[in-house]
């Protein structure tokens, strides 16, 4: 229900396609944690109390020791943006991210577990319904698109993440982005596939929370080996965007001019700022709200 990568997406698109802060968007990041489980599931006082207990604590931790690297690591890109970037250099930024978002997973899994085994039948009933919705939405827009309108919303994704840090392309940095667009295989409907089955999978194993230490075993395991749910055409699909993704990020950088660079790092110093700014004010949480059912 809670999905780390989900949130660290919304936290990105807020910042990039709406134009608020870093800091706004942070700021507000238990509220979206908070719409994001309504949408699956109503919870009860108790419920929520935990929740908004356990999410500071979870905050807490993310702010004072995660945000300081993000500071780090933007600094560092800022620094090195006028050097040549070899695509190693690139490969290294995707995979901090994906080691920070899955050292996040793990931080959150305790709270996630307690969470779904305190859920009543009722709560549990709902599920179904409120995944096939929360799929189909997923879907829907991908759906309607034939393969050359999906590449060309590839190609605006891009784009606008370029313009957001380095500003106005230049004709032969939209035209690399539009020949690169056609190698991009759409993926949406096959990732609400995937989450189908994977859900079919967490449903069962909720069929068991009664016992949950056999329950928690039972979410690791779905945490852990979830790829074997992605299917051939969802592996295919991902890791071919994945890096399409990483060479064209590489191909833009190189292809920076003086004012773009510019432009570019300012924004990375900017982010490191407002990182160092709120890691500064973390506030320290009151204690950890009592269990809701593991004790």
């Amino acid at each position: 229900m809670l999905s780390v990568r989900r949130l660290v997406f919304l936290l990105v698109l807020c910042t990039v396609a709406s134009g608020c802060t870093v800091k706004f968007a942070y700021n507000n990041i238990d509220r979206l944690v908070r719409w994001q489980v309504a949408d699956y599931v109503d919870l009860d006082d108790a419920q929520a109390a935990y929740l908004d207990a356990e999410l500071a604590r979870l905050l807490y931790w993310h702010r004072s020791s995660h945000l300081p690297l993000y500071a780090q690591r933007a600094q560092l890109l800022a620094n090195e943006l006028d050097e040549t970037m070899g695509v190693g250099e690139v490969r290294l930024l995707f995979e901090d991210a994906i080691v920070w978002a899955d050292e996040i997973e793990a931080r959150s899994m305790p709270m996630v577990i307690e969470l779904m085994a305190s859920l009543s039948e009722a709560q549990v009933a709902g599920l179904p319904e409120a995944f096939a919705r929360s799929n189909a939405e997923f879907a829907e827009d991908e759906l309607s698109m034939t393969l050359s309108e999906a590449q060309d919303e590839w190609r605006e994704r891009v784009e606008g993440g370029m313009k957001y840090f380095a500003g106005r392309l230049s004709r032969a940095q939209r035209d690399y982005i539009a020949t690169q667009s056609v190698r991009y295989q759409p993926e949406f409907v096959l990732w609400a596939a995937y989450r189908e089955r994977w859900q079919a999978a967490l449903l069962q194993a909720l069929a068991g929370r009664d016992d949950v230490d056999a329950f928690a075993a039972s979410y690791r395991r779905l945490v852990e080996e979830r790829e074997r749910f992605w299917g051939e055409e969802f592996t295919r699909a991902t890791r071919a965007n994945e890096a399409l993704s990483l060479e064209v990020l590489h191909g833009l950088l190189a292809k920076l001019d003086d004012r773009q660079t510019a432009r570019f790092q300012e924004r990375l110093l900017t982010l490191a700022e407002d990182f160092r700014d709120l890691a500064a004010n973390a506030e320290v949480p009151a204690e950890a709200a009592a269990c809701l059912v593991s004790c």
